[in-house]
């Protein structure tokens, strides 16, 4: 693929085009923990689970990265609110690139338009937690200036927990 205009779009996680994004990210990450593809059923009840994850306003937004054409490259998501999230901060989730877009810059336009809405939101910092071999994802972070930190929840799937001041 050539390096696409890159366009980013506020939607909901829990209805198109955003869900379609959302089960991209479940695939991909439920796929890498099991070593194998996730299936429909997998990827449905985890989507069940959490339809939107807190990433709807007025507690958090969702993103698209599209394509000139509408082709839907990546998505991520940023919690002001909800359980784990400090007052003074904004919690990075769902963050994903298409495998047909990685290497695109799609990570890092996505990563520096979350960045600028926790500053915009007056946040003092950001946080995330990722998986251990989700070694692209944190490469993009540490690269960005992010830190590994203590655990600052419980999320049985995290093993990486990272911030960033904003300040």
């Amino acid at each position: 693929m050539t390096v696409p205009t890159i366009t980013l779009h506020e939607t909901r996680p829990d209805v198109e085009p955003g869900l379609g994004a959302l089960r991209g990210y479940v695939g991909d990450v439920l796929g890498r923990m099991e070593g194998r593809p996730a299936t429909d059923d997998e990827i449905d009840a985890f989507v069940a689970a959490s339809p939107h994850g807190g990433l709807v306003p007025p507690d958090g937004v969702f993103v698209l990265a599209r394509a000139a054409e509408g082709t839907v490259l990546g998505c991520a998501g940023l919690r002001f609110a909800g359980p784990d999230v400090p007052a003074d901060a904004a919690e990075i989730k769902r963050m994903w690139t298409a495998p047909e877009a990685r290497g695109l810059g799609v990570g890092k336009t996505l990563l520096d338009d979350l960045l600028r809405r926790a500053r915009e939101a007056g946040r003092a910092r950001v946080l995330l937690d990722t998986r251990a071999d989700l070694v692209e994802a944190r490469t993009l972070y540490e690269r960005a200036g992010f830190v590994e930190v203590d655990a600052y929840n419980a999320n049985p799937y995290a093993q990486v927990w990272y911030a960033l001041d904003l300040g």
